[in-house]
């Protein structure tokens, strides 16, 4: 707050940075796998409640002076009320029977948060020195055009950055729960001033809105004090799970839901969400603080504390979960339709922080691992994009996805750091992939089927606006100028420090899990998951470290490639612009606008069904705890155990797997492709061309001269394939069946990466379908690999081995439903959208428009191998332990076959509205109808 000058303030906010950051290690380093309570003397824990509650007042009579100063009412009310509650809460602490002897306590999750806090948020504080000079700079520009002054008020900005650490501190260590509500309450005042910032109509509207939805929560975790003082419960976290699994349960009923509620306020639930969508008028450094390492995460992390009370408290458990999945799900389709990135990513960490919060509300250690994953990676991942979109908007002026066109020239090195960001948040191997893994474990363990079918179709939405941001970024002009020279050096070294983090958090993903995640989950839920074989992880290593060096390096750039112009349906005069001569000498311009889908998903229709449905299901919470007995509101949670048994080959059969599938699956997959033209040739009465044209085809392609419309195409789609032969290679050995189809998805992506990269409107829509079709089938492809868990109770193939029947007995709802999207995903009419080999495409040749020679190959070669994987995929339903299941499965996958080809020739390309909808409502109607008989019956 003293220091006004850049040359003083500079130093000590870097110094001060270091030093906490360096203070989180040593913490991390001291305390890890030894859960500590700080024993303090009688007078220093009084004068700790003394001090707590006169913060907690301070700050309410603050929020109260701004309520007058802004004429608010419901502002006003609520701020009265709270500090009438405050008061009285303050009353109790300071209560000799009261005075906690160990008020602090760091565990294993205090630590992760503390390097959050630490780590993160003090590189975010290091990047506000640069971006806040930009952001002043502009303001004064703008003042000035309006003939008035603008203060500079960075230095309050950056003293509430550093008050807001210390609040989240306050949060992750404090046992006492008196003193955790001031922590509370530090978090919530400093976002309000935060967002007000710039002081303008719209920062003062949002900063309201906040202030305004963080009090319902304050004043509900304050209203749960009370109870607690009332009934003489230690106001401690640890205290209330021990009473939770005492006969004392019962005068928990209440205060759990209201804590839960506080937890569901602060980490922007539904129907709370809006106070975070506002908060994006800050500027940059709030919203990352915000989103990644503050505020929301305070909101998690009491969720995730409170876990194992869960298991014993239905009602809360139930409205936790729910208010969870329905807001991950509503606000997922809601991010499809957005434009603005920085509200694209509210959504999204909206979506994602009811995940966590679902997580939290099961209550058992595989959901735990889940929650706790989601949140580390949910922070590296979200603090990138976060600061590389506020980078981009201060040197392109937008922060429009649509004017992110292009950046990938214009801005090579933040383009690639945010296409990283995508990539944790969305594909395997990165962490959020995997943490929804392990979700999938324990809703199925809980036998959760509605929540299960939420993650199925929320996951698929997800990558749909995730691949078409990535899609905007990948973009490669032939001509553009390089704008990072004014990005500071503090920027810098904040989003590369992040972006090291994340990198290291997937790499070390084993070691996290092995050292730090299970000695908590132990401790605390008495047993230790294990979802993935070291084999597993280990390929995942490798991955991680392979997508890096493609995207961070200059590795595949064929920059001896003859250069091309994009096809724009007449002479290109200009590629960049999409500029073309057409009929009649008119100079014409192509433009292709990114899909939004606002019309699939109202944004206003989509946000007040959540309201009221997430409203409904709270009210129906605390209404079921007046109506139902004790014993029913502390009887615990339905739950069988299903740890997922580890059967797979092991690291030398999954690379034995890899490699032959390479060599055989290409034969296969062009021997079929060739029969497939043989047999739709007899279909139409032609003789159809020889069995091996299409390896004549693709043996033309190699020879044809290497020409591109960039130098990247080729790179993608060799790691398309590549992870297609992994995914191939996985299924064979035995290997998991989740991951495989995780793999699936991301040879896809960069398919359509590759696609994007040409900056052509063909290629451009084809690869806006090709997003659409994985939307369409990804949910039936998730459901498929739950119903095969809970057949086998393994992911592992190498299961069906061990079985005595073909999982085809209990699961022929879920066959049928892929049988049904099997025709998308092997590219066959009515659904082949993005691109097929019929003539009848009006996209060219959609997908695959710009790209040809060698890179076109290598796409017909891949295809082959999708093939072969996918009848794979129908054959396992009829594998047991008996030889004579491998003739039924080879027969099966016949039959599979001649049925696609003859739907292929015999139908008629319907519209992509008709292919979605479809592809949903079978995924919804056999996954409620096969996974509630597999996993519901057995409660019953």
């Amino acid at each position: 707050m003293m220091f006004r000058t850049d040359s003083a303030r500079d130093p000590i906010v870097i110094g001060s940075a270091a030093i906490i950051g360096a203070a989180s290690v040593v913490c991390a380093v001291q305390f890890m796998n030894a859960p500590t309570s700080f024993a303090v003397p009688y007078d220093f824990s009084f004068a700790g409640n003394i001090l707590s509650a006169a913060v907690d007042l301070f700050l309410c009579g603050l929020v109260l002076s701004y309520a007058l100063r802004y004429r608010n009412l419901a502002m006003l009310v609520l701020a009265i009320v709270q500090f009438i509650a405050s008061i009285w809460c303050a009353s109790m602490a300071i209560a000799p029977e009261d005075i906690m002897a160990e008020p602090l306590y760091i565990d294993n999750l205090s630590i992760i948060m503390i390097l959050i806090v630490g780590l993160v948020g003090s590189a975010i504080c290091i990047y506000a020195l640069g971006y806040m000079k930009d952001f002043q700079h502009h303001e004064e520009a703008e003042a000035e055009k309006r003939g008035e002054h603008a203060p500079d008020r960075r230095h309050q900005f950056i003293a509430l950055m550093f008050l807001f650490l210390s609040g989240m501190f306050i949060i992750v260590i404090s046992d006492n729960m008196d003193w955790l509500v001031a922590g509370w309450e530090i978090t919530t005042v400093c976002s309000f001033l935060m967002i007000g910032y710039t002081r303008t109509p719209e920062a003062r509207k949002s900063a309201i809105l906040q202030i305004n939805l963080n009090m319902v929560g304050g004043l509900a975790f304050h209203i749960a004090l009370i109870l607690i003082h009332l009934v003489h419960i230690p106001l401690s976290i640890g205290g209330l799970v021990e009473v939770a699994q005492s006969g004392e349960a019962q005068y928990l009923i209440i205060p759990i839901l209201l804590l839960s509620i506080a937890g569901l306020t602060k980490a922007a639930q539904m129907p709370f969400h809006r106070w975070l969508l506002g908060a994006m008028v800050a500027p940059t450094p709030t919203s990352a603080l915000l989103h990644s390492s503050t505020m929301v995460k305070a909101g998690v992390f009491l969720l995730m504390k409170l876990a194992p009370v869960y298991l014993v408290f239905p009602a809360a458990s139930a409205m936790v979960v729910m208010v969870g999945g329905i807001t991950f799900v509503l606000c997922s389709f809601m991010a499809i339709t957005q434009s603005n990135a920085k509200r694209v990513l509210a959504y999204s960490t909206i979506a994602n922080l009811g995940l966590i919060s679902a997580c939290a509300g099961v209550g058992i250690a595989e959901a735990a691992w889940a929650g706790i994953f989601l949140i580390i990676f949910h922070t590296v991942s979200k603090s990138i994009l976060f600061l590389c979109v506020g980078t981009v908007e201060h040197r392109i002026g937008s922060r429009n996805i649509e004017d992110m066109d292009g950046l990938f020239s214009r801005l090579p090195r933040l383009t690639r750091f945010m296409m990283l960001g995508i990539l944790g948040m969305v594909v395997a191997p990165f962490g959020m992939l995997i943490s929804k893994w392990a979700t999938l474990v324990s809703f199925a363990e809980t036998g959760n089927v509605v929540f299960l079918i939420l993650l199925a179709f929320g996951s698929a939405a997800t990558f749909f606006y995730w691949a078409k941001w990535l899609g905007k970024l990948a973009g490669v002009a032939q001509k553009a100028d390089n704008v990072e020279a004014g990005v500071h050096k503090t920027e810098w070294f904040a989003i590369g420090f992040i972006a090291v983090l994340m990198l290291g958090c997937c790499v070390g993903l084993p070691v996290i899990s092995l050292g730090v995640v299970s000695p908590y989950l132990e401790r605390v839920f008495g047993s230790n998951p294990q979802f993935l074989g070291v084999d597993n992880m280990l390929i995942m290593a490798v991955i991680v470290a392979f997508i890096a060096i493609v995207f961070l390096t200059p590795w595949g750039r064929a920059s001896k490639k003859r250069r091309v112009e994009v096809y724009l349906g007449g002479t290109c005069t200009d590629p960049d612009s999409r500029r073309f001569h057409g009929s009649m000498g008119r100079t014409m311009t192509s433009v292709k606008r990114n899909w939004y889908m606002t019309d699939i998903f109202p944004e206003k229709t989509v946000t007040a069904v959540g309201i009221i449905v997430c409203s409904a299901v709270i009210l129906m919470a605390f209404a079921a705890s007046f109506i139902f007995s004790p014993e029913v509101l502390t009887g615990g949670t339905f739950y069988i155990e299903r740890i997922p048994r580890l059967v797979g080959p092991g690291l030398p059969g999954l690379l034995l797997g890899i490699v032959v599938f390479a060599v055989v699956a290409p034969v296969l997959g062009c021997l079929l492709d060739g029969l497939d033209r043989k047999v739709s040739a007899h279909m139409q009465g032609r003789v159809g061309p020889r069995l091996l044209q299409p390896y004549y085809d693709v043996r033309k392609l190699l020879a044809k001269e290497q020409a591109s419309v960039n130098a990247v195409d080729e790179a993608y789609i060799t790691c398309a394939i590549i992870f297609c032969i992994l995914a191939g290679g996985m299924f064979i050995s035995g290997s998991n069946l989740l991951m495989c189809v995780f793999l699936v998805t991301l040879a896809t992506l960069f398919v359509i990466i590759a696609a994007y990269s040409a900056r052509s409107p063909f290629a451009d829509t084809g690869a806006d379908r090709e997003c659409l079709q994985v939307m369409s089938y990804e949910p039936m492809l998730l459901i498929m690999t739950v119903g095969f868990f809970a057949a086998t109770q393994s992911f592992d193939v190498a299961a069906l081995l061990g079985l005595d029947a073909p999982i085809i007995i209990q699961l022929v709802p879920i066959f049928l439903g892929l049988l049904f999207i099997l025709t998308i995903k092997l590219r066959k009419s009515p659904f082949d959208y993005s691109y097929s080999h019929h003539a009848h495409q009006e996209l060219v040749k959609g997908i695959t428009t710009e790209m040809e020679g060698r890179t076109l190959a290598k796409v017909e070669i891949m295809h082959w191998c999708e093939t072969v994987l996918f009848l794979m995929w129908t054959g396992m339903f009829f594998i047991w332990d008996n030889p004579i299941s491998i003739v039924v499965a080879l027969v099966a996958v016949a039959v599979v076959w001649f049925l696609e080809v003859f739907i292929d020739n015999n139908s008629a390309r319907t519209k992509w509205q008709f292919g979605l909808k479809s592809a949903w409502l079978v995924a919804l109607v056999v996954g409620v109808v096969n996974l509630f008989y597999m996993l519901v019956t057995p409660f019953i």
